[in-house]
């Protein structure tokens, strides 16, 4: 169950907006920029005046100076289609109390709510479970709390074949937050995100991680279980362990970071101690996904 949000955080979330780097043609009228020219309040073009045009669109000024009837052309604004794919694999349940699973989901129902109060249309893809509705305006919220308060980590799959389906259902691209660990197979995580970017996506990656896992709090002896494949591995761990250990995840999110950099995805690293709070009100304004 995610814990509910205050009425206070509602609030501050309602004075968001998605932030994206490009205009994508939408399902109907909203508050972002559109590729289609209507009647919309930002100027767009010029072009020339034709039969049935309406007279109020005519440029006077134009028409004095040329003596050539022209029209103005606006911009329609239209609503965004958000698609948010939340990992629900084992490994998202590390460690104990699911800490980093609770953090992805709040994280995803408040992206989501952000959304909904601007116009948009959201779709929640729990990948390896079940893909929801397409949901339009604010009351939806209280629909997609159940759905991602229902879901639990578990299992494994195969990230691209889930985003494949989950994509799948979308007629038209959009803007994709995906909050994962990405602490699979990078080959397969770029092979996604290449999938996503050939639907023309653009792309937010959220890395969750435990701060257990960042700096590998674990005894000199232990047993440890991959989350995911049920495999047990017997380990001995001195100071030497945990200075690979660490070698070896920096260098995972430096190449995550640099495919990121090099494909335009936004990459954002977040510690699961961090609350979502922290998270949707300054950090991600402050990297520009939000304002």
């Amino acid at each position: 169950m995610i814990a509910p949000f205050t009425p206070s955080f509602y609030k501050r979330l309602q004075q968001l907006k998605i932030r994206t780097r490009r205009t994508f043609v939408g399902s109907r009228q909203g508050s972002h920029r559109s590729l289609r020219k209507g009647h919309g309040l930002e100027f767009a073009d010029f072009r020339a005046y034709a039969a049935g045009d309406d007279f109020r669109h005519i440029d006077w000024g134009v028409l004095a100076r040329t003596d050539r009837m022209y029209v103005r052309e606006f911009r329609e604004e239209q609503d965004l289609n958000v698609v948010v794919l939340l990992d629900t694999s084992a490994s998202m349940g590390f460690p104990e109390h699911q800490q980093k699973f609770e953090l992805a989901r709040s994280l995803a129902l408040a992206l989501g709510y952000v959304a909904l109060t601007d116009g948009d249309t959201v779709t929640f893809s729990l990948l390896g479970r079940l893909n929801s509705p397409r949901f339009v305006g604010p009351r939806a919220i209280a629909r997609a709390q159940r759905i991602l308060g229902e879901a639990t980590p578990g299992g494994s799959f195969d990230l691209l074949t889930e985003t494949r389906a989950a994509i799948a259902r979308q007629r038209i691209p959009g803007k994709c937050f995906f909050i994962s660990d990405f602490l699979g197979d990078l080959d397969g995580i770029f092979a996604t995100f290449d999938y996503l970017r050939s639907k023309n996506f653009e792309i937010v990656a959220l890395q969750v991680l435990a701060p257990s896992e960042l700096t590998l709090e674990l005894d000199a002896t232990c047993l440890v279980v991959d989350a995911e494949s049920g495999r047990e591995v017997e380990l001995s761990l001195d100071g030497s362990s945990a200075k690979e250990y660490a070698i070896k995840l920096a260098d995972h999110i430096e190449r995550l970071e640099q495919f990121a950099n090099r494909s335009g995805i936004d990459h954002l690293l977040i510690p699961s101690n961090q609350t979502v709070d922290e998270v949707v009100l300054s950090r991600l304004p402050e990297a520009g996904i939000l304002k």
